[in-house]
């Protein structure tokens, strides 16, 4: 039997493209990433909680992570750098950014709310109310580690703070159901200051310390602060220039080898 082998001329072995990808295709690819990270995990920032916003980020930055690794086949190693970015920026939009929304917008904070009300809007992460008053008689202080965060088998504890707290009551006299506290903290031998003139603050759902207190069980604490309104805006402006200085980096990152190639 003879086995004859045919050459065939036409079919050769394609050549890699030795061309690389131009900046501009690098630049906007990178920029895509950043900015859609960050934009994409803006209403995680703004309606859920910390604790939910941060499983989010840790899942949904996989996807993004795995389509840098396709896409660095076509534009290089570099787009590690704006996939290292775009994490940054969903932190950013999280944490800074889309709190500062959420509250500016009242999708996570609520004014002028009566005290016997308040029980309605317990899913917002500030509340400021109106017509109530601080009863001096029900109030206390107590130190305990701050817990950090609970886990089977135990617990992770911070520094020993020192809280005190008082019972908001309302001027019209009908009860507050659920029981609700201001409440304050510091560092050491320094005391806060739950003063009348402030009206609200950060709803407290879940205690943040191990002490056993003579209130009721699902007493709900409001860690009383003043006005947000200036910090809220503070944060939103730092924020979005935060963005802008990442979208400087990645320009840097993609253009100023090229320009200092092109001066060699």
């Amino acid at each position: 039997m003879f086995v004859g082998f045919v050459e065939n001329q036409n079919r050769r072995k394609p050549e890699p493209n030795e061309e690389p990808p131009s900046p501009f295709f690098i630049f906007w690819t990178g920029l895509s990433f950043i900015l859609g990270f960050g934009l994409f995990l803006l209403p995680f920032g703004a309606y859920f909680p910390l604790s939910v916003s941060v499983w989010a980020i840790l899942v949904l930055f996989l996807p993004v992570l795995f389509l840098g690794i396709l896409i660095s086949k076509k534009t290089g190693f570099k787009i590690f750098l704006a996939v290292f970015l775009s994490l940054l920026a969903g932190g950013n939009s999280i944490l800074f950014l889309g709190d500062s929304i959420g509250y500016q917008f009242g999708i996570t904070s609520k004014m002028e709310v009566l005290p016997e009300e308040t029980s309605r809007y317990l899913n917002y992460r500030y509340l400021f109310l109106r017509d109530f008053y601080l009863d001096e008689s029900d109030m206390g202080e107590f130190r305990s580690p701050l817990l950090l965060r609970r886990r089977s088998g135990g617990a992770v504890y911070g520094p020993v703070i020192r809280f005190q707290y008082k019972r908001i009551r309302s001027i019209s006299g009908k009860e507050v159901k659920p029981s609700l506290y201001a409440i304050c903290y510091s560092k050491d031998d320094s005391k806060c200051s739950l003063s009348s003139m402030n009206s609200g603050g950060v709803v407290l759902l879940d205690p943040i310390w191990d002490e056993n207190l003579p209130l009721d069980k699902d007493s709900v604490f409001i860690v009383w602060r003043g006005s947000l309104d200036s910090e809220f805006f503070t944060k939103g402006i730092y924020s979005f220039l935060f963005f802008v200085f990442l979208v400087l980096v990645w320009a840097l990152l993609v253009y100023f080898p090229v320009m200092g190639d092109k001066k060699s």
